[in-house]
């Protein structure tokens, strides 16, 4: 059972060094970003995800009220310990703001991302989610729309 597990990892490891040295799909900054973001929520990692924030949005929520509210929605009201997500083509925005009361920002990527669920309650079903992606800090940090549509 070891020798499947290691030759898992170590086929995953190769995988891994090879499509990022050969071919592979290469990401801007903004994208990334936007993963990283949604890997740690796909995992139930709602600290870390909370982290990668623009500070408009850390002052929306404390990060403790995030982790919170993220745990209920998805683990106790959908249900789901994880989830699938599949990120779109970013769109850079000239300018943008979060909501009438933030100030606006300049370059800022759009990003749309599905969430795709499977649950025995709720059946199969998506959310289709927009972020948004601003460099602060020398670091790209994500941001939620708040604005009427």
């Amino acid at each position: 059972m070891l020798v499947w597990v290691l030759l898992a990892i170590g086929a995953f490891w190769i995988w891994n060094v090879w499509s990022s040295r050969s071919g592979g799909a290469e990401h801007s900054e903004p994208y990334e970003a936007v993963r990283n973001f949604w890997a740690h929520e796909s995992l139930g990692d709602f600290g870390s995800s909370w982290e990668l924030f623009h500070s408009q949005m850390k002052e929306r929520f404390s990060k403790d009220s995030y982790i919170q509210r993220r745990a209920h929605v998805f683990m106790q009201d959908f249900g789901a310990n994880t989830f699938e997500y599949e990120i779109g083509r970013e769109e850079l925005l000239p300018t943008w703001r979060m909501s009438e009361e933030q100030p606006q920002l300049e370059n800022v990527y759009r990003i749309p991302v599905t969430l795709r669920y499977d649950n025995s309650y709720f059946g199969q079903f998506e959310i289709r989610q927009v972020c948004y992606v601003a460099k602060e800090a020398e670091q790209w940090t994500i941001l939620w729309a708040y604005q009427p549509f």
